[in-house]
């Protein structure tokens, strides 16, 4: 069990920044990085961060970007939320914001993300990371219409979603773009003070090459339940799977999403 909280900031050209409440123009209405002093840059717990680091030589492989909308939420700012939200919105709250003892972000294991090509525009989506739309916000939403641009959306959906989840990132079975470590409850929350602490984490490219679960047999032929209709919770998940080099893993992801 992870009992020490270890907030760290990442950096790298393949990692860009949109993060949604570090604006005067979110739901709220309010910049809530400034009313709760967070620093700049990317904080989350160590242990995320050299996951997502993992992923950089696959990035620029790909000629892709990951673009952050959201990453480490204080205690403060959840329950900020969570109290202000109605009066702010004129909507009830959802109910996960009063969940803290579940959070996975003021725990700083937590990303909302989507993919960017090189010039830092984002890839085209089901739907919004921001913007309020239950149903196409579900990683198994399908659109009515096959057309060309629908089905890119989805591609890229499962792409970023394969990315994470051979990294040892999970996915949750209501938001396509929100992914986190497994075991929530191994991690203690990270306070404001301790996230203004945070040392910069340098990723190292001389580093061993990482290694990737291989989800490209069993994972991919379950069906559609068992694709996207869970939230792991246990690490053991990824012992149902092999682990494949860089190359290999590579290799894979160009075979499953980018040849025709």
């Amino acid at each position: 069990m992870n009992t020490t909280n270890s907030p760290v900031i990442i950096s790298h050209e393949r990692f860009l920044t949109r993060f949604y409440y570090d604006s005067d123009t979110n739901i709220m209405k309010e910049n809530l990085f400034r009313r709760f002093g967070l620093p700049s840059g990317i904080i989350l717990h160590r242990d995320l961060g050299e996951k997502l680091y993992s992923l950089v030589p696959v990035l620029e492989a790909l000629h892709l970007k990951f673009l952050f909308t959201d990453v480490y939420r204080p205690v403060e700012m959840q329950k900020f939320l969570y109290e202000h939200w109605k009066e702010r919105t004129g909507a009830e709250p959802k109910f996960s914001l009063a969940e803290i003892d579940k959070a996975p972000h003021p725990r700083g294991i937590a990303c909302d993300c989507v993919l960017a090509d090189e010039n830092g525009n984002k890839l085209p989506f089901p739907s919004s990371s921001i913007k309020l739309n239950p149903e196409q916000r579900s990683p198994d939403f399908a659109f009515d219409e096959q057309t060309a641009e629908n089905e890119e959306k989805i591609r890229n959906r499962n792409l970023l979603r394969t990315l994470m989840l051979c990294a040892g990132i999970s996915p949750i079975n209501k938001e396509w773009f929100h992914f986190q470590l497994p075991n929530t409850v191994d991690y203690e929350l990270i306070s404001v003070n301790e996230a203004k602490e945070a040392e910069y984490l340098p990723y190292n490219p001389h580093s061993a090459k990482p290694m990737f679960y291989d989800i490209f047999g069993e994972y991919q032929n379950e069906d559609a339940d068992g694709k996207t209709h869970f939230w792991i919770h246990d690490r053991a998940y990824y012992g149902r799977f092999s682990k494949i080099g860089l190359d290999d893993f590579i290799a894979k992801i160009k075979e499953h999403f980018f040849v025709q």
